[in-house]
């Protein structure tokens, strides 16, 4: 099965109100990613010294997928209320962006963390960027017809 077919079977999915908790999921992640020091502290739980070895150059990186999936979870979940798609969609990116502001403000008070204007910028700019993925993959969903594959040997 190829990208666009799976992308188009997934966004035919129908939400449901339940499905709110995916997206508060994603929020309580980026939150505790967030709530990490900045530095090793000497009580830090071992698991944490995966995340000490990323190179803050890669962790800004992240933040593209991270809250591109995080307004793609809110518009998403929307669907359960809202059937208008621009409501949907102006709605996740506003929850997103708001969370980036609230995720930067947060780390400002996280030893060895600092809020970023740049990232809050990047933040916002990603939630665009994931309501657009959205809408271009509900346009490949419309124009893509499910597919069958047969195997020739049985």
């Amino acid at each position: 099965m190829n990208f666009s077919v799976l992308a188009a079977r997934c966004s035919r999915a129908i939400p449901k109100k339940l499905h709110v908790a995916f997206p508060l999921l994603i929020m309580g992640l980026l939150y505790w990613l967030s709530s990490l020091p900045g530095t090793p502290l000497p009580d830090d739980p071992a698991c944490y010294a995966m995340f000490y070895w990323v190179p803050p150059s890669v962790q800004n990186a992240l933040h593209v997928p991270a809250y591109a999936a995080h307004a793609w979870a809110w518009c998403w979940a929307f669907g359960a209320w809202l059937r208008v798609p621009v409501a949907r969609a102006i709605g996740a990116c506003a929850i997103a962006s708001a969370y980036g502001v609230f995720d930067e403000w947060h780390q400002s008070f996280v030893p060895g963390r600092y809020a970023s204007l740049t990232d809050v910028t990047l933040d916002i700019a990603d939630a665009v960027l994931g309501i657009w993925l959205v809408a271009w993959i509900r346009s490949r969903a419309r124009t893509t017809k499910p597919q069958i594959n047969i195997d020739e040997h049985g």
